[in-house]
C-alpha cells in the first residue's frame, strides 16, 4: 500500500473511513451544505410588505435585521466522522458547538520548534548537505520549498526514506523557527515546552463540515492561542494552518487512565482543570499534505514540570538557550494530572492503537500503538509513528492515556456572554439613549374583583404617553459575521 492510499484509510489515533457516500455522486452533493447555499435560510419564506408597519423597522423584502436593527447571523450546520463515528458542528449565533462522542482516545506528541519543508514539483531544490543559513541558499529555501502544497495534494508529502533525490537534491528539509524564512515571526517566541494530545476528527478536505469549519475559522474568535497553545507551538501557521480555541461544556471533561491493582486493568478518572491547567484547540494541520481536522488538549501543572522538555540538543535548542529561556531537557515520560478525585497520579498508556478499535487486522490497519514519537509515514508498519516529522521520537503517545469528551463550544467573535455590555437592545442603533414609541394610555389598573374589593391600587401603574427613553450603561457594536 503506498502513502496516499495509507493517508485516505489511515491518519494518527483514528482509523479515517470514508464513507460511501463520499463517491455516491452528485446526488449527495446536497449533504455538504444543509442550507443549500444560503445560510439565512430561516428569513427565505419571509417578505414584508411595503404596508406593513414593520417596514419602518426592518424594511421591505426579506427582513436582514431583527426590530432593533441587529443583523441576522449566519447557521451553518456539518459533520465530520472518523470510523464511521460522527460529530456534529453547528454554528448558531456566532457559537459553533461541536458535539460527538465521549471519551475519545488521544495521543502525545511534541513539535521540536522545527518545520518540514517540502520540495515543490519540478523545482530543483538543495544539495544534500547544503547550509540552509547561507545566504547563497536563502532563495532557493524560500521559492523551491514549502510546509503545505495544496496544489499537489498527496503528492506534496515525501516519506523520510525519500530524503534525497535520485540526483541528489534533498526533497524536504527541516527549518527552524528562528530561520530568516520566516521574518523573525518566531525568533523571540517562548519555548516550546509542551506536547499537546490529539487525535483526528476528519476525513481530508473535511468536506460536510468544510461550510461551517470554514466560516468558524474566518472569526475574530479563530486563531486565538492561548499561553499554553503557544507553548505547544500551536500558534506557528506552518504547522497548524487554522486554530480555534474551544471550551468542553459543563458536564464534559478530558479523562486519564490511572490504570489499576491487575496489569490487563484500566480506570479513567477526569481531570482537575483548576489544578491541572488545561487548553482546548480545534486544530487543521496538513497530514500527507492533505488537510485534517484533529482536537487536541494541551496541559501543564502549576507545581511541577512533568509535561515540560526540549531536547537539548540541536539548532533550535541554541535558539531558546541564547534567548535565555530555562527549560526542562529530560523526558518525562507518564506525566502526572490533578484528578477531580482529589488525587494526583501519572497517565498510562496503552500498547493498543485505542481501545475504540477491537479488529483493526480485518481491514490491515495495524492495531498497536506505535509506542514512539514522529513521522507517521508508513504506519501500520512497525517503524511508523504517532503523528508529524516534527515530533519528538522521545516523546511518547501513551495512546489512550488520555481521553477527552467531544462536546465543545466556542464562541466566534472571541466575546463571552457574561460580559454584561454584549447584546444590549441598544448596539444596533449606536445611541446610549434609546426612545421608544408605544401606545399612550394609561396601564396597569387593577380590575380582579379580589383586588377592587380591598381597594387595592398597583404601585406600577402608569399613564403612560406615547414615547419612553431609556439610559442604556453602554454602547456596543452589534455581534456581527466577518466577511
Amino acid at each position: 500500500m503506498n502513502y496516499r492510499s495509507k493517508a485516505l484509510l489511515s491518519s494518527a489515533c483514528a482509523l479515517v473511513l470514508l464513507a460511501t457516500h463520499l463517491n455516491a455522486g452528485d446526488e449527495a452533493d446536497y449533504i455538504k451544505d444543509l442550507t443549500q447555499g444560503d445560510p439565512y435560510y430561516y428569513t427565505s419564506d419571509q417578505a414584508i410588505a411595503e404596508d406593513d408597519g414593520q417596514s419602518l423597522l426592518v424594511g421591505k423584502g426579506r427582513p436582514e435585521t431583527t426590530h432593533s436593527r441587529i443583523p441576522h447571523l449566519p447557521i451553518y450546520s456539518g459533520y465530520m466522522s472518523t470510523n464511521y463515528t460522527y460529530r456534529f458542528v453547528n454554528v448558531v449565533e456566532q457559537t459553533m458547538t461541536m458535539i460527538g462522542e465521549g471519551k475519545h482516545g488521544l495521543w502525545r506528541v511534541q513539535d521540536n520548534g522545527m518545520v518540514r519543508e517540502y520540495r515543490k514539483k519540478d523545482a530543483q531544490g538543495l544539495k544534500d548537505g547544503a547550509d540552509l543559513f547561507d545566504e547563497g541558499n536563502m532563495a532557493i529555501v524560500e521559492s523551491d520549498y514549502a510546509s503545505y502544497i495544496p496544489e499537489e495534494s498527496w503528492g506534496g508529502y515525501k516519506h523520510p526514506h525519500q530524503r534525497v533525490s535520485e540526483e541528489g537534491y534533498l526533497n524536504f528539509i527541516d527549518v527552524p523557527l528562528h530561520h530568516p524564512k520566516y521574518k523573525g515571526k518566531y525568533t523571540d517566541h517562548v519555548a516550546i515546552d509542551l506536547p499537546h494530545f490529539y487525535c483526528t476528527m476528519s476525513a481530508n478536505q473535511y468536506p460536510y463540515a468544510r461550510k461551517a469549519i470554514d466560516y468558524a475559522f474566518n472569526q475574530p474568535g479563530a486563531n486565538q492561542v492561548g499561553p499554553l497553545g503557544k507553548r505547544a507551538g500551536l500558534d506557528v501557521d506552518e504547522l497548524y494552518t487554522k486554530v480555534l480555541r474551544v471550551n468542553l461544556f459543563p458536564d464534559a471533561r478530558a479523562w486519564v487512565n490511572v490504570g489499576g491493582e491487575e496489569e490487563s486493568s484500566v480506570d479513567w478518572q477526569a481531570v482537575d482543570v483548576s489544578k491541572t491547567n488545561a487548553e482546548f484547540y480545534l486544530i487543521e494541520r496538513p497530514f500527507f499534505n492533505e488537510p485534517y481536522l484533529f482536537i487536541t488538549a494541551v496541559f501543564d501543572n502549576p507545581d511541577n514540570q512533568d509535561f515540560q522538555y526540549v531536547r537539548p540538543s540541536g539548532d533550535y535548542f541554541q535558539h531558546v538557550k541564547e534567548l535565555g529561556q530555562d527549560v526542562k531537557t529530560e523526558v518525562t515520560y507518564e506525566p502526572r494530572f490533578h484528578l477531580e478525585n482529589g488525587t494526583m497520579a501519572a497517565a498510562k498508556g496503552l500498547p493498543l492503537y485505542g481501545v475504540h478499535h477491537p479488529d483493526r487486522a480485518a481491514f490491515g490497519g495495524g492495531g498497536a500503538c506505535p509506542l514512539k514519537g514522529g513521522d507517521w509515514s508508513n504506519y501500520p508498519k512497525t517503524t511508523g509513528a504517532a503523528g508529524w516529522p516534527t515530533n519528538y521520537e522521545e516523546i511518547t503517545p501513551l495512546c489512550d492515556g488520555v481521553l477527552v469528551d467531544i462536546k465543545f463550544f466556542a464562541n466566534l467573535d472571541g466575546q463571552e456572554w457574561t460580559d454584561p455590555s454584549k447584546y444590549l437592545a441598544n448596539a444596533g442603533h449606536g445611541m446610549q439613549e434609546m426612545t421608544y414609541k408605544i401606545q399612550p394610555g394609561e396601564y396597569g389598573v387593577y380590575t380582579d374583583p379580589y383586588n377592587i374589593e380591598k381597594g387595592e391600587k398597583n404601585p406600577h401603574a402608569k399613564d403612560l404617553k406615547g414615547e419612553i427613553t431609556l439610559k442604556y450603561p453602554a454602547v456596543e457594536q452589534p455581534v456581527t459575521p466577518a466577511q
